[in-house]
This record gives structure tokens, C-alpha cells and sequence, in this order.
């Protein structure tokens, strides 16, 4: 069993202990004391690319120093742009990083690309070195993650943009539509042939993958989600198709899910992940 360390973003922070309370009991046998990460106020600046580097450099020495003691690190983020820290932890902790990014949205918009400036739509293309070097340096993730070492499942609104960015690098790809009955075969056999491309991989999930009947009050709900069953199925396929050394779960908001679907299907998607890896 791994142990792990429950690493909080921003919106997660309120209902943490309450959705994943289970986690020690079901998984990982003991776990970690939660580490809250809080963004100085004398470190803020009024650029916010900026500001999302000191953030991810406090959550890459934690990441790194939980994998250098052997732990599996679970990272709580309030948004999608966290996921360049934990990105770049791995990566100092293993050499390199891949990523297994679950969400239906590709983040993979870059400036010349988006048409809203919206950096939750950027941090996928950061962390595979396409915009703003500095906020990914600044994670330690000094090499960009190779699009070899890359995949995308369960997306199911792409800009053009980002379709024509994954036509033209050789991302691994399993959209919504294709998660069926058989979506852990699917995956398995999607990631096996760039599995060894990256000594560590980070698993994102951003929750909006599994559509707003499991996850209501989410700000950008999908056209299409795969099943529950298929989604959970998927991530453990794909936590034991590649070396996974990282988990981020992103984008919760509990004030939209006054039942708490959302928070259940973090824990058993933690779960899923962490029980194989």
C-alpha cells in the first residue's frame, strides 16, 4: 500500500475531509496529515501567469519530496491550471514526466490560439511546452512533457484549435464518445504503446469529464460524458497501464452540489487509481 498526501488546491478545500474521508480505510492503509497550499500575500504580483508559477513551485517541492519518500501524492486542485505543479513535481522526482489528462475540455489553448484568454483553457499546452515557459520552469518542469508521453480521454468539447493540435502532434487520444462498455480495454490498450515514453506519469482529472448528472453545478459542463462505470473503469486501466506517481482531481464546487454526487465520484475515482498504481 502507498501512503499519500492529500494536497489542496483552492475550491476543495472547504469539503475536503468530509468527500474523501474514506480514502485511508479503503486504499492506502494510512495517509499522510493534509497540506494546505496558501498563496503568500506578499508573493502575489499583478500578473497572474506569474502568480500561477510561485503556486506550482509550492506544489512541485511537495510533490517531489512525497515521491522522493516513496509516497503517492493526491493533489486537491481548485482548477485545472494546477495541474502544472504536480506535472512538474514528477518530473523532478522521476526525470521526467507523462500525462494521462481526463476532462472534457483539451486545455491545450495557447495566446495565439484562444479567443477568451482564459488560462483554465491553457495549462495542458503549458505543460507540454507549447505557451508561457515561465510558469512551467517555474514548476520545476524544466523539459516539456513530449507528446509521446501524452494522452487525452473523455473529451468531448474541442475547439477547432485544439483539434488541429492534436492532429498535428502525436497525442494519444480516447474521446467521450468512444468510453463505452469496453473503455477499459480501450485504454489499456491506448496507453500501452507510450507507456515507457516517461519514467512517471501525473493523472489529471478534471471532474467535468463525467458530465453534470455527476457532477452538478459544474461551470463548464460537457456535451457527452462517458458512463460512470466506463469512467471508472477507464482510470483504473489506466493507472495500471502506465507508472502513475501523481493523482490531481480539479475542478469541484460544492456549493452546486448540495448532495455531494460530486464528492463521491472523486473519492471513487481516487480510489480506482490509487488502489492499482
Amino acid at each position: 500500500m502507498h501512503n499519500a498526501r492529500l494536497l489542496s488546491g483552492e475550491q476543495f478545500v472547504p469539503h475536503r475531509p468530509q468527500s474523501l474521508q474514506c480514502l485511508p480505510h479503503l486504499v492506502l492503509g494510512e495517509i499522510d496529515e493534509p497540506v494546505e497550499i496558501v498563496f503568500p500575500r506578499e508573493r502575489r504580483t499583478r500578473d497572474p501567469v506569474t502568480n500561477l508559477g510561485v503556486i506550482a513551485a509550492m506544489v512541485s517541492d511537495l510533490v517531489a519530496a512525497a515521491i522522493g519518500r516513496g509516497a503517492m501524492p493526491l493533489v486537491l486542485e481548485g482548477n485545472c491550471t494546477q495541474a502544472v505543479g504536480p506535472t512538474g513535481g514528477v518530473a523532478r522526482a522521476c526525470g521526467s514526466a507523462g500525462i494521462v489528462w481526463y476532462d472534457a475540455h483539451g486545455d491545450m489553448h495557447t495566446l495565439h490560439t484562444t479567443s477568451t484568454g482564459l488560462l483554465g483553457g491553457m495549462p495542458y499546452a503549458v505543460c507540454l511546452g507549447w505557451e508561457f515557459a515561465d510558469w512551467r520552469e517555474a514548476a520545476g518542469l524544466l523539459k516539456p512533457v513530449s507528446a509521446s508521453a501524452a494522452a487525452l480521454l473523455g473529451a468531448s468539447d474541442l475547439d477547432v484549435e485544439e483539434e488541429a493540435a492534436l492532429s498535428a502532434h502525436r497525442i494519444a487520444r480516447l474521446d467521450a464518445s468512444a468510453m463505452g462498455a469496453d473503455a477499459a480495454a480501450r485504454t489499456a490498450s491506448l496507453l500501452a504503446p507510450c507507456a515507457a515514453a516517461a519514467p512517471g506519469w501525473y493523472m489529471h482529472i478534471d471532474l467535468d469529464v463525467a458530465g453534470p448528472d455527476e457532477l452538478p453545478g459544474a461551470l463548464t459542463p460537457a456535451p457527452h460524458w462517458p458512463t460512470r462505470t466506463a469512467l471508472v473503469a477507464s482510470v483504473t486501466a489506466a493507472a495500471r497501464a502506465v507508472p502513475l506517481r501523481c493523482l490531481g482531481i480539479a475542478a469541484y464546487d460544492p456549493s452546486g452540489d448540495p448532495e455531494r454526487r460530486g464528492a463521491r465520484l472523486a473519492a471513487d475515482l481516487a480510489i480506482a487509481a490509487l488502489s492499482v498504481a
